[in-house]
């Protein structure tokens, strides 16, 4: 058993070794374009940093701001994982390299072999045996039972109010509907969603013709069908009229137009 298991193990360790040399030769022979590609992708990220910082500088909407923001964070996030990746080139390149001599290292390719008898068991091979299955008797009809009226002792609810009208079925608040009567803490549900999303919000303004919106919490970045978009705890505002506002951003920072719904507070 000692001479099957080593040489396994042999041939294991010099496949793995033959791996790592032939990885270490590909980057020391493409070394310079591996650097060249990197430059190329920091010039790239610190271009669209630069247009995002003055988009961001420069814009009125709260919107556009907070896209530019997170153009930023990618543009940084990539130029620092192109650092990282030259540091490892350059780590490979000044101390694994010198100090790996590949045709000392692999040596000869082990050539131990043993005979290992594969014992022969014959297999009975099974006899068919017919079985008739029995023939399944259809059961007796039974008389199905016609259903009574009875009268309802629950009282006919009120419809909610109807959702408004979406010009956009992927931007869309379904609840509340328009005109709702609101109280305590609300769900806002409906759906959010784009062949390119990157995230969407709900904000509220205050008066038949907001002159201003503020963000209902956080943004969020995952899409959602017809389900739950946010919770609005309309006790911290004055008791009035409303305008909730979705909107959906993609990632180039554009948005389809905005869905709004009209509301009521009243705690």
């Amino acid at each position: 058993m000692d001479g099957p298991v080593q040489y396994v193990s042999l041939e294991n360790d010099y496949r793995v070794f033959n791996i790592l040399v032939s990885f270490f030769d590909l980057i020391g022979r493409y070394i310079i374009w591996l650097y060249l590609v990197c430059f190329v992708v920091i010039l790239y990220n610190l271009r669209n940093y630069v247009i995002a910082r003055r988009a961001r500088v420069n814009t009125i909407f709260s919107v556009e701001r907070e896209v530019s923001a997170h153009r930023e964070g990618r543009s940084m996030a990539n130029i620092g994982v192109m650092l990282g990746i030259i540091a490892v080139v350059l780590g490979v390149q000044h101390y694994v390299l010198p100090s790996v001599d590949v045709l000392e290292a692999l040596g000869p390719t082990p050539t131990i072999t043993l005979p290992i008898p594969t014992p022969t068991v014959a297999t009975p091979t099974p006899e068919l045996v017919e079985t008739l299955e029995p023939t399944a008797t259809p059961p007796p009809p039974t008389a199905t039972p016609r259903p009574t009226s009875t009268p309802d002792p629950n009282p006919t609810a009120t419809p909610p109010p109807p959702a408004a009208a979406c010009a956009d079925p992927n931007t869309c608040i379904t609840s509340p509907g328009s005109g709702a009567r609101l109280s305590g803490v609300v769900t806002i549900r409906g759906t959010a969603r784009h062949g390119n999303f990157q995230f969407y919000k709900i904000e509220q303004g205050a008066g038949e013709d907001p002159q201003g919106w503020h963000s209902i919490g956080d943004t969020v970045s995952s899409q959602v069908s017809d389900g739950v978009l946010m919770q609005f705890d309309s006790r911290a505002l004055p008791n009035g009229v409303y305008w909730l506002r979705l909107t959906v951003v993609d990632i180039t920072g554009n948005f389809p137009t905005p869905h709004r719904v009209r509301v009521v507070i009243e705690n």
